[in-house]
């Protein structure tokens, strides 16, 4: 209560200080004006009887407001400085009390350290599991599998050969180690099963509810199932895949093949 009050007070007295030190700068700039203007009319009240009838009444009526201004400027300024005060001094307790009372209630509400250190202290230690070891990129069995269609049976380095400068018999010749060699690494590391075991050519019936991902169907598709059609392809599933754990990292993981240097 006390901490409030006094800043009410500091707050009050810190708005009427500023505010008295612009008045008073504001109070000397307007009696410096009224006083230059005094100056330029008084000379034309003086020897006033050259000027035209319509002139020297203008003049008298400039001098009539200038003594007004002049008799009623401290009022004016110091009575409307202070009503600018007070608004400025009531918005500034308004908005103090209201930031006060909400960081009062967010203290409040934020529970101290030290209200229930004995509950902490008898509640054991949980034994904390070990971290789980940091799962493999989804690219990693992909680079592998790669690698060992590379090693195994050089495709990387067929499917990006230029095959425009060479006759198809010495493709075909090339082709056939290649065949080889991909089957090899695919047999001994994935295991693949058709998915109908039916001969290609022969006529099928799709039932229904049949899975659209091992079934694709093309031609004529009109209506619900059953579908009856031909089957151009039998399709292939994975049964079993088994590649070499690897310790390379994530960026090591993306070498397919390394570049091979022969020391001279």
């Amino acid at each position: 209560m006390k901490a409030k009050r006094g800043w009410t007070v500091l707050s009050f007295f810190t708005c009427f200080l500023w505010n008295l030190v612009l008045l008073g700068a504001v109070f000397y700039a307007a009696g410096q004006v009224l006083s230059e203007m005094h100056r330029w009319v008084n000379p034309f009240l003086v020897s006033g009887t050259g000027l035209p009838e319509n002139a020297q009444s203008a003049f008298a009526n400039m001098n009539r407001l200038l003594s007004g201004l002049d008799k009623y400027l401290a009022p004016a300024v110091f009575g409307g400085g202070g009503i600018i005060t007070l608004l400025l001094w009531l918005t500034i307790m308004f908005r103090g009390r209201r930031l006060a009372d909400r960081a009062a209630g967010e203290a409040s509400s934020t529970p101290s350290p030290k209200s229930a250190p004995d509950k902490a202290k008898s509640k054991p230690k949980a034994v904390q599991a070990p971290p789980p070891e940091p799962a493999s990129p989804p690219f990693q069995s992909a680079v592998q599998m790669l690698s060992i269609l590379q090693r195994e049976g050089r495709l990387i380095d067929f499917l990006q050969e230029d095959l425009s400068a060479y006759e198809d018999s010495q493709i075909g010749a090339a082709v056939r180690s290649i065949h080889q060699g991909c089957k090899d690494a695919l047999t001994g590391h994935v295991e693949l099963k058709p998915i109908y075991q039916e001969a290609e050519g022969v006529s099928i019936t799709v039932p229904p509810g049949f899975d659209s991902r091992a079934v694709r169907l093309t031609g004529n598709v009109t209506g619900n199932p059953p579908f009856k059609g031909v089957l151009r392809h039998r399709g292939w599933r994975v049964a079993r895949i088994e590649l070499p754990k690897t310790t390379a990292g994530p960026k090591e993981d993306l070498i397919v093949a390394p570049a091979e240097v022969e020391v001279e």
